[in-house]
Parts: structure tokens; C-alpha cells; sequence
């Protein structure tokens, strides 16, 4: 599900960017008879000063891409990226009795939607680029049996738009760094795709990055529910320096020596307990409010899934599982690339960080 897509050959290269708050992460990807195999990934992080996001740097974030794309010797120019979740805009509209043979009728359907995004869009129509996705089981969609009803009563459809203003950026940054921007989509579609897979199973992701902490249900690997917290990586170090009396940067070291192994009933310590317990306030009340919806009544989370470069924090899987009461664990966005064995330990390490930006680069190989 893309805002925006060119035609590319099937057996490219791809190139998936994240542009965080405060990192560039990239990675391609080669299409190896269907599969994704790794070319080459690198990353830049700073320290985020004030509230400046590179996104809103054009020519500096331009310019850093390239010095990563130079470094990490990237072969393709066909580059993939994704709007961050608080730029998206996201909403389940229904359409009434659709005929089935519309379905394969996409200027129909694409009527029937704007005409019912209109309703709901925060900004005019004519101010966003929207795209759009039926749900439903096959069964609902099928064609039916001779002599049954044609119509289906109510078809679900997941709604996804974003300002022209904001993917103008992406377009500029992309242009200037000598890329060719073949597709822009969310960050939620590219997290499941690299997290979840094919997998049917109600999953919560929760990918903790510099700024931001966004929250996604996925259900029978698409994302049908997100929320985003102010409060990412940058707030636990901040917690750690005032806590400790020592300068941002001591205190993004000492979170990086908690990513190192503790002991497996370790009790989390107490200065990152307030920005953790945060996150996981807001994501019991993401599962809650989700499970509450008429439709999901029945429905079961099985597991809680974290990426982001605060995933590997201390026995963070740990304290959302005993807080949650659901299994948790750090995702590995890798379990469906190929790579070279000799790899393995560094890129496990580094996975969880780069998890938006591998399933970009899967987007048009899977």
C-alpha cells in the first residue's frame, strides 16, 4: 500500500529508507527468485537537538543520505520510503451494497471512496494524496454462486492519506539526493511486512524510536489500528541525565550499555521506569480500546512485537510481558532475508533498528 508508486522491473534492487527524528537508516535488497537478499545497509544517527527533525532539513538531510548511500556503497538508485505515523492519517470507512463486479473496477471504487473520505479527511480533498485497501475476507470478496446476492452489504475499506505539503518534502529530499523515489508509504505497512510477514495472527508492533513511539495492530498482516506517543528513546535519556546530573550524551551511553545482556529476572531499574511505563500504558490502551470494538469482540492479541533502537533496552521484553500479560518479544526483521551466514550476529544486533527500513525494501519484492 503505497501514497504514491512508479512501475519498477521485478527483479531490481530496492532501496528502503526511514528517515527517523534524529537517524537515516537504509537498507537494500536484491530480488533473488522472490526472495529478498541483502545487498548492503548502513545508518546516521545524531543527538536531537530541540525540536529540529531532519525531515524538516531538506538540503542537510539530502546530503546525509548521500554520504550514507556513498559509504555503505549502495547499488540502486530505485529508493523506498515511508511517512512517519504522526504525518499519516488512517481511518476504516465502510461503503454500502457494493456490487462485486465493481471490485475489478478501480475508478468505481475509487468514487465510491473519496466520496466517503470526504466525511472524515481532517484537511480537503484536494490537499492530500490518498490510497486505499479493501479488507475482507476471500469468502466476502469472492464471486458468488449463481443466483446469489451480488452485493456485498457493507465493504470495509482501510483509508490512508497524507498532505501533499508533507510528501513534497520527501519528494525534494529524495531529489536531491540523486535517488529516484519509486514509492512512499507508511511506516506501519512496512513494519508489519518486515515483522509479521504473512503471519494471520492480531499482533501488536511497537517500534520505540528517537521521538515518537508508535503503536500498530496488525491483523492478518495488515495494520488496522495505529496510535503515536511522544515519548521515544531521547525521553528515556533525558530521564537518565537529570536523574544522574550528567550531560545528554553521558546518558545515551548508559542506556547503551543497559542494551547489554542482563540477568534474566534483573528488576528494571528505576530511572527508565517512568518513560517505559508510559509506552506501556498507551499501549494497554490501544489493545483495550481495540478489543472493545464491536467487531473485535472475540478477537485474541497473541503477541507484543518491539523494534526500534530502544527495543534491546535492559529486560525490556520482560517488563512488557509481566505489565502486558502478553507475550512479548524484540522482532527480527531479517527472518526473511538472505544473508550471509558470517552476518548473522551483527545484523541480530542491529535489526530491531533497522526494521522500517528492511520492509521498505521488501515492498515490491514479497
Amino acid at each position: 500500500m503505497g501514497l504514491f508508486s512508479k512501475a519498477s522491473p521485478t527483479d531490481a534492487n530496492y532501496l528502503g529508507v526511514d528517515i527517523g527524528g534524529s537517524s537515516i537508516k537504509l537498507v537494500e535488497l536484491t530480488n533473488n527468485n522472490g526472495r529478498a537478499q541483502l545487498v548492503t545497509y548502513g545508518y546516521y544517527e545524531r543527538s536531537l537537538k530541540g525540536d529540529v527533525k531532519l525531515i524538516d532539513q531538506v538540503d542537510q538531510t539530502a546530503e546525509l543520505i548521500k554520504k550514507v548511500v556513498e559509504k555503505s556503497r549502495v547499488v540502486t538508485k530505485r529508493a523506498i520510503t515511508a511517512l512517519p505515523s504522526p504525518a499519516v492519517f488512517t481511518s476504516i470507512i465502510s461503503l454500502t451494497d457494493v456490487s462485486r463486479k465493481d471490485l475489478s473496477s478501480p475508478k468505481k471504487i475509487t468514487t465510491a471512496v473519496e466520496w466517503e473520505a470526504k466525511k472524515v479527511l481532517p484537511l480537503p480533498l484536494e490537499e492530500m494524496i490518498l490510497d486505499w485497501k479493501v479488507l475482507g475476507s476471500e469468502e466476502v470478496l469472492a464471486k458468488p454462486a449463481a443466483g446469489a446476492d451480488d452485493k456485498i452489504k457493507s465493504l470495509q475499506v482501510l483509508l490512508t492519506g497524507a498532505a501533499k505539503e508533507v510528501v513534497q518534502k520527501y519528494i525534494d529530499i529524495f531529489k536531491k539526493a540523486g535517488l529516484d523515489l519509486i514509492s512512499l508509504e507508511t511506516e506501519s505497512f512496512a513494519l508489519a511486512r518486515s515483522m509479521v510477514g504473512k503471519d494471520k495472527a492480531t499482533v501488536v508492533l511497537v517500534d520505540i524510536g528517537a521521538v515518537n513511539t508508535d503503536i500498530v495492530v496488525v491483523e492478518s498482516a495488515i495494520p488496522l489500528y495505529n496510535r503515536s506517543l511522544g515519548v521515544g528513546g531521547l525521553e528515556i535519556s533525558k530521564e537518565i541525565a537529570n536523574t544522574l546530573n550528567v550531560s545528554l550524551s553521558q546518558a545515551e551511553q548508559f542506556k547503551r550499555d543497559l542494551a547489554e545482556t542482563p540477568e534474566a529476572n534483573e528488576a528494571m531499574p528505576e530511572i527508565i521506569k517512568r518513560p517505559i511505563q508510559a509506552i506501556i500504558d498507551e499501549v494497554q490502551y490501544t489493545i483495550n480500546f481495540y478489543l472493545e470494538q464491536p467487531d473485535n469482540k472475540n478477537k485474541k492479541i497473541e503477541r507484543v512485537v518491539l523494534s526500534g533502537g530502544t527495543a534491546n533496552l535492559f529486560n525490556l521484553q520482560k517488563y512488557f510481558t509481566d505489565s502486558l500479560g502478553i507475550r512479548t518479544f524484540v522482532g527480527n526483521p531479517w527472518a526473511r532475508v538472505i544473508y550471509p551466514e558470517d552476518l548473522q550476529a551483527v545484523l541480530e544486533a542491529s535489526g530491531a533498528r533497522l526494521a522500517t527500513a528492511i520492509g521498505l525494501a521488501m515492498r515490491d519484492i514479497e
